[in-house]
């Protein structure tokens, strides 16, 4: 029996995908926390943040910066979006994409444990079902973990939405604002001690280059599907082509069908004759966007 696959099905996917890869990130949390509690290294890293940032003794600063951020980007985002189906298609993408991000930080966290920022007392459950119930705690903030260090989810949040508002809304004022509010939050993740300056630095480029590569490869799918000459032109046997760009094999293509799958895009490209609105490339003209 195969199983669902339109636009409704696949959004589904992409939210289980998401939970699945949370449990997996609160258990591999409290497996590095035990991993500590065994250690000798009790006491904080330096850090060049921690020493030249005055120091809040709360959390409550970033946490409210993150979260009003992040909600507000949320629901204008979503407000923004015309039919159900861009809708669908905006909480897709950010399933998916937070999904292998949150799988990303998961592993820095089970392979490499640095000591936390501050005093701290994990959680740690005996066994798994204990894990889980703790695990479900953590992700209601309810129980915080002690060495969720190396990739910061608060600067993962902050730069998402500074990718979501440059990518939906091309409006100058709005994404100045939120540059300035994500960057705030940003210093006072390290003035708070919430997380190590290097932990920031790793996922604010981290967040970055998942958001490009991720929609550069929903406008190389677009490309190869539409633009038929553009294949031709990247062929490695075009002389003229390779001595310019010297490129004899462009790598990720094999992630193009993933994307494809994803984002939808096979299902909308069924939907609507769309080759018949789209300018195809023409030689010696401009490629239209």
């Amino acid at each position: 029996m195969a199983l669902p696959n339109g636009e409704v099905a696949r959004f589904v996917y992409a939210y289980v995908f998401l939970q699945v890869v949370v449990c997996i990130m609160v258990t591999f949390q409290q497996i590095s926390d035990w991993r500590w509690l065994g250690s000798e290294t009790k006491t904080p890293l330096r850090d060049g943040g921690f020493e030249y940032l005055p120091r809040l003794n709360s959390f409550d600063i970033p946490d409210f910066l993150v979260l009003s951020l992040f909600v507000s980007t949320m629901v204008c985002l979503t407000i923004s979006s015309k039919t159900m189906a861009q809708k669908m298609i905006f909480w897709r993408r950010i399933f998916w994409i937070s999904g292998c991000l949150y799988l990303f930080r998961a592993f820095t966290f089970i392979s490499t444990t640095l000591p936390p920022t501050k005093e701290c007392q994990p959680v740690v459950g005996k066994d798994i079902p204990e894990m889980l119930r703790i695990g479900g705690r953590m992700i209601f903030g309810i129980d915080k973990a002690c060495t969720d260090n190396i990739y910061s989810g608060h600067t993962m949040m902050l730069t998402s939405c500074i990718m979501l508002w440059k990518i939906y809304c091309p409006n100058k004022p709005i994404n100045t604002y939120v540059q300035i509010h994500a960057l705030v939050g940003l210093v006072t993740i390290v003035a708070s001690r919430l997380h190590y300056t290097v932990d920031v630095i790793l996922s604010l480029f981290i967040t970055y280059a998942m958001y490009s590569i991720y929609f550069f490869l929903v406008r190389i799918a677009m490309f190869s599907k539409f633009h038929c000459g553009i294949e031709l032109l990247e062929c490695s046997h075009n002389d003229e082509y390779q001595r310019i760009a010297f490129t004899p094999e462009i790598v990720n293509r094999h992630l193009v069908p993933w994307i494809v799958w994803m984002d939808g895009l096979d299902l909308r490209w069924e939907e609507w004759n769309i080759s018949e609105s789209l300018p195809f490339y023409q030689p010696k003209r401009n490629l239209l966007y």
